[in-house]
């Protein structure tokens, strides 16, 4: 058995080891008084999302952002205002403070304007909110769809049997939304980035993007159109597997089956699914596992619709190797550094008694155990001398035990891949925006307060 040392505040910010690779086996569980010092406490977030959550507030403190508020009611029907440093006040999201790059902003103005007709954007979400999983994706693909070269150098290293050009990348797309000949909905991927394989022949990438999400729901109500797709795809061991249809994997299913009616409409000859999350989010982790073990073929080879999951920390890692080193870094400590919030839990003003965050609501089906059977037990006959004031039954929180599977693609496979193989870039010059006008639609994410 291999040891293990258990990192402390000093090994954590070690400069010489690989920036981007975590040394932590999982998120750091984090005092309720570290939270909420750092405005940063929620009662239901799991220890990944609390962990995330006070990053956002530090990276916002480290810029001297001003904090906005999280609205609660209580069972009195009474709002109470808290301040929220995951948030940035309106006037400082409206001024794009919770962008990478100034031209990320107008990125997302170019978005809005061009937007498909029916898409749905929440602006303040984007603007405002540091965990919300739209504005993670626009910080890190604006960059990629303003420069060719550097799109390719990346999507090639995290796809080498796929890519091997990038043509186009697009925020928040779908073949078509509330079409019968398709899905019948507003399903849609959250990027989709065109390009061109080693034979010349055009495909086609749906990318679906997690970063505190949970995946447990709520599901897309069912239609007769989803089993019959999924029937025809095959894409799939069994079609019909209750699972595909539920909370956790069936968001996957309806976005790989559309790849497959892109193929089948002719608008690209091959195409892959990617879900993409951190990798110390084992929820993300979990659902990707389950959802490859329902695959005929993850690899898409017969039916030309692979899947892959990969992590963040990868895509960092290969930006990184492409040359963007100071974007890789900025992301990374935008989004990713959970290294630095346990060295700060570890330090010595922090309190000594960590709190373990409940998950969210009932587990998604395959993902988690199911919860404890409640014993009954037989009502006790009250005293005479007992008082007629009734007692609160005390609560306990369960703990999310989940063990996640280890990520497909990971940051440290790719470091030492890139020592192996330096990255060629394509001869074509890069395009000032390879934004479609058309292709841009609605926000998904949920599960970020």
């Amino acid at each position: 058995m291999a040891d293990f040392t258990l990192p402390t505040a000093a090994t954590l910010h070690d400069a010489s080891a690989d920036p981007f690779v975590t040394r932590l086996p999982h998120s750091p569980a984090l005092p309720a008084a570290l939270r909420k010092a750092h405005g940063a406490f929620i009662s239901t977030d799991s220890r990944f999302a609390a962990a995330a959550r006070v990053l956002a507030s530090l990276w916002r403190a480290d810029r001297d952002l001003p904090a906005g508020v999280h609205v609660t009611r209580g069972a009195d029907g009474k709002t109470r205002r808290v301040r929220a440093g995951y948030r940035l006040r309106a006037d400082a999201a409206r001024a794009g403070a919770a962008f990478l790059e100034p031209a990320t902003r107008a990125f997302l103005h170019r978005a809005l304007v061009l937007r498909e007709s029916g898409s749905a954007w929440d602006v303040p979400k984007i603007q405002g909110h540091l965990l919300s999983s739209q504005g993670l994706l626009i910080n890190l693909l604006a960059p990629l769809a303003r420069n060719q070269d550097l799109a390719t150098a990346v999507f090639r290293a995290l796809l080498p049997d796929t890519v091997h050009a990038i043509t186009g990348i697009t925020v928040e797309s779908s073949i078509g939304r509330d079409d019968p000949a398709l899905l019948g909905d507003g399903t849609a991927w959250d990027a989709r980035i065109d390009f061109v394989d080693r034979d010349g022949i055009p495909g086609l990438i749906g990318l679906e993007c997690k970063y505190v999400e949970n995946l447990q729901g709520p599901a897309a109500s069912p239609r007769d159109r989803y089993r019959e797709v999924a029937r025809a795809s095959g894409l799939f061991i069994d079609p019909d597997a209750p699972a595909l249809y539920r909370p956790g994997l069936e968001q996957l299913r309806r976005e790989h089956s559309l790849l497959h009616l892109a193929l089948a409409r002719g608008l690209a000859g091959r195409a892959h699914f990617v879900l993409l999350g951190p990798a110390l989010n084992p929820r993300v982790a979990a659902a990707a596992q389950a959802y490859r073990a329902h695959l005929v073929d993850p690899a898409g080879a017969q039916s030309g619709v692979g899947f892959t999951h990969l992590t963040l920390e990868a895509v960092v890692t290969a930006l990184a190797a492409a040359g963007a080193t100071d974007r890789a870094r900025a992301f990374h400590a935008r989004y990713l550094d959970l290294d630095r919030v346990a060295a700060l839990a570890l330090g010595p003003d922090s309190p000594a008694t960590p709190s373990s965050p409940p998950p969210t609501g009932p587990a998604a089906p395959l993902l988690l155990p199911p919860p404890p059977q409640r014993t009954e037990t037989a009502p006790v006959a009250k005293s005479p001398a007992t008082s007629s004031r009734p007692r609160r039954k005390p609560t306990q929180r369960r703990r999310n035990t989940t063990n996640a599977p280890r990520q497909s693609v990971t940051a440290s496979q790719l470091a030492r891949a890139s020592a192996a193989q330096r990255l060629r870039l394509p001869t074509t010059p890069p395009s000032a925006t390879l934004v479609d006008p058309t292709d841009f639609a609605r926000i998904t994410s949920s599960g970020s307060r």
